[in-house]
C-alpha cells in the first residue's frame, strides 16, 4: 500500500474543514410570556363565564345555565391556539444562517444568512427582564427579510455577542464588506 501523497486528505478532518463546519448556537421558539397578555384576558373570561353560571345557578333552575360553560371553550380555544401557534415557530441560529420555521398546518423555512445582517439591536423590555428574556431586531441587506426579531429569547446578552461575532467571521470569510451611503 503506498504512503498518502503531500496534499492528499487522511482520516483527521483538517483545521480549515473544521471552521467551515455549521455549529447551532441556539435553538428553541419564543418565550410563552409573549403570549401573556392572551392568557391573561382569556383567564378573566374564564372565571367571568364561571361566575356567572354560579349566579344564574342561585337565580334560575333551568337547563340553559349550562350554555353559560360552553362559553369557557371560546378563551380555552383561544389559550391554546396561541400556545400552539409560538410553539410551532421555531428559531434556529448556527454559525453561518439562522432558520425560522413557522405554521402549524403547512410549514414554512425562511433562511437569512449571516453576512446579511448590518445591524444587530438588543431591546430588553421591562416585563421580559424578569425572566431573563430579551429580543434580538437584526437589520439585513436580505429584500425578503430586511428586519427580522428574535422575540423572547432566553440568555439574549450572550446570543447577542454570539451573532456578532459571527456575522463578522462569516463576512471575512465570503470576503463581503457592507458600504454605508450617507
Amino acid at each position: 500500500m503506498p504512503p498518502p501523497r503531500a496534499g492528499r486528505k487522511t482520516a483527521g478532518a483538517s483545521k480549515e474543514q473544521k471552521m467551515k463546519e455549521e455549529e447551532i448556537v441556539w435553538q428553541g421558539p419564543s418565550s410563552q410570556i409573549i403570549n401573556f397578555g392572551t392568557y391573561f384576558m382569556c383567564g378573566l373570561l374564564a372565571c367571568l363565564a364561571v361566575l356567572i353560571f354560579i349566579a344564574l345557578g342561585r337565580l334560575v333552575e333551568h337547563p340553559a345555565r349550562f350554555l353559560v360553560l360552553g362559553l369557557l371553550l371560546v378563551p380555552l380555544g383561544a389559550v391554546f391556539w396561541k400556545w400552539t401557534v409560538n410553539r410551532c415557530r421555531h428559531f434556529e441560529v448556527t454559525s453561518e444562517r439562522i432558520r425560522i420555521t413557522t405554521g402549524v398546518f403547512s410549514r414554512r423555512t425562511d433562511e437569512l444568512e449571516l453576512y446579511r445582517v448590518k445591524d444587530i439591536t438588543l431591546i430588553r423590555p421591562f416585563m421580559y427582564r424578569f425572566w431573563g428574556l430579551g429580543n434580538l431586531v437584526l437589520t439585513t441587506n436580505d429584500s425578503s427579510t430586511p428586519t427580522l426579531t428574535l422575540e423572547a429569547i432566553p440568555n439574549v446578552q450572550n446570543l447577542h455577542e454570539q451573532l456578532r461575532k459571527d456575522v463578522e467571521t462569516c463576512r471575512e470569510r465570503k470576503k463581503v464588506r457592507l458600504a454605508e451611503l450617507e
